[in-house]
């Protein structure tokens, strides 16, 4: 009887170890599904919030690359447009070498076309450089792009999961619940020390990781948001030097075309002067020639005394010899024929000069008529190379002829034709 008495007691004392056991293990176990449930719900939540933060950035990425294409086409663009600039200050200098020898000098035309040619290719080079550093940063966005991604959707898919997870948690914890029975424990059965211990620094250790997680993924955010920056800057810095470029060219042209239109003023106010020269040495031709025929005619004029008075010497010498003294008509006689040898004598030497006037005065205007010859072929060439400019028409850049400076040159020279020379073949509209 002591022996079932001492046996019933122990199997109490081990049904109420068992039933306090029992509650322990309900009360622990629902405490960490708690707590499962809450690290999965917080889990997602940064998860969210991370997709979320990274998809603005991955927009904003695209909108940058967008607007970092458009800068490049605008560069290219830039870039093609001096191409028929620079081809059009080449053939002007090639133009300008087919002007006469004594033409050919280096005027402030040729240093301005000179200064315009190096301006576009130096803007040319800046171009190309702006160009070559917009296409690594569009290289180095899409790569961004494809980073920020690629992240995006390894955290869609860990998130995935980790939902999937909490739905499971969540189920399994209500099925746990309504399974369990209302605890009789009072005292619930607290875990083993060292294992709450080791939980905890498992605990410190994934939160860190988790922490770790976040920062990853923000400087990540503001790595691909510097490097936006920088593509805005250089988008700033590739329009400004765009408008420094056209600004540059156009200042070149204009002091180009300012040098040339002075250039052309200043030939056709020397050829006005070569050809009021011209026309004064014609008239000194045609009045020395009408001098030298009258010398001429007065030489010829001079025979007929001259015979008249040799004849009458002769004659006189017929005299007797009585009479045969020097008489004064012979010393008159004697004296006119001296005066008459005289003038004709001086009027022949007068007629000597006035043929060398004469040879000094054609050549002369020789000289005047291939000087003005040479002035107006450089005049016309100076017109021509002003007169043509590069044309726009449907999309595509020509090199043609101006009208309104093709009008206004005809007024400068009237026998001037403007050329048909062109850089490269155009249409016949591209005359405008």
């Amino acid at each position: 009887m002591a022996q079932a008495q001492n046996t019933q007691s122990q199997a109490h004392r081990q049904n109420v170890r068992s039933k306090s056991a029992h509650g322990g293990t309900v009360h622990n176990n629902l405490n960490m599904y708690q707590e499962l449930a809450q690290s999965m719900k917080q889990k997602v939540q940064n998860s969210y919030k991370v997709i979320e933060m990274l998809q603005r950035r991955a927009a904003s990425i695209e909108k940058t690359l967008d607007q970092t294409a458009l800068s490049l086409g605008s560069l290219e663009k830039a870039l093609m447009d001096k191409d028929p600039l620079l081809q059009l200050c080449q053939w002007r200098l090639e133009q300008r070498e087919k002007r006469p020898l004594r033409e050919q000098v280096r005027d402030p035309v040729e240093t301005a076309l000179e200064d315009e040619k190096a301006v576009l290719i130096d803007t040319q080079r800046k171009l190309k450089e702006a160009i070559r550093k917009t296409k690594a940063t569009i290289h180095d966005l899409r790569q961004s792009l494809h980073d920020c991604q690629l992240d995006i959707e390894h955290k869609m898919q860990a998130l995935s999961v980790d939902e999937q997870c909490l739905r499971s948690t969540e189920t399994s914890m209500h099925r746990v619940v309504e399974r369990t029975p209302p605890s009789t424990s009072s005292t619930p059965r607290s875990p083993n020390s060292m294992k709450q211990s080791r939980h905890q620094v498992a605990l410190h250790e994934s939160s860190r990781n988790e922490a770790d997680r976040l920062r990853d993924a923000e400087k990540m955010n503001r790595a691909f948001a510097s490097h936006e920056e920088h593509a805005r800057a250089l988008r700033e810095e590739s329009a400004r030097l765009e408008r420094q470029c056209g600004q540059m060219a156009a200042e070149a042209r204009a002091r180009m075309e300012r040098k040339l239109q002075e250039r052309i003023q200043e030939t056709q106010h020397m050829r006005r002067c070569l050809e009021s020269e011209l026309h004064e040495t014609q008239a000194k031709i045609n009045d020395t020639k009408n001098t030298m025929s009258e010398t001429k005619h007065q030489i010829q004029a001079l025979d007929e005394p001259k015979d008249m008075t040799a004849n009458c010497a002769s004659m006189r010498q017929m005299r007797a010899s009585k009479e045969g003294i020097t008489d004064p008509v012979s010393t008159t006689l004697q004296g006119h024929r001296m005066v008459i040898l005289k003038h004709q004598k001086e009027l022949t030497s007068h007629h000597q000069f006035e043929k060398t006037n004469l040879q000094d005065l054609q050549q002369r205007r020789t000289q005047l008529k291939d000087d003005l010859r040479d002035k107006t072929t450089s005049l016309h060439i100076d017109m021509n190379v002003l007169t043509h400019e590069v044309v726009r028409l449907n999309g595509q850049t020509w090199t043609g002829v101006s009208r309104s400076k093709a009008a206004y040159m005809g007024q400068v020279d009237r026998g001037w034709v403007p050329g048909a020379v062109a850089v490269r073949q155009r249409p016949r509209s591209a005359l405008r």
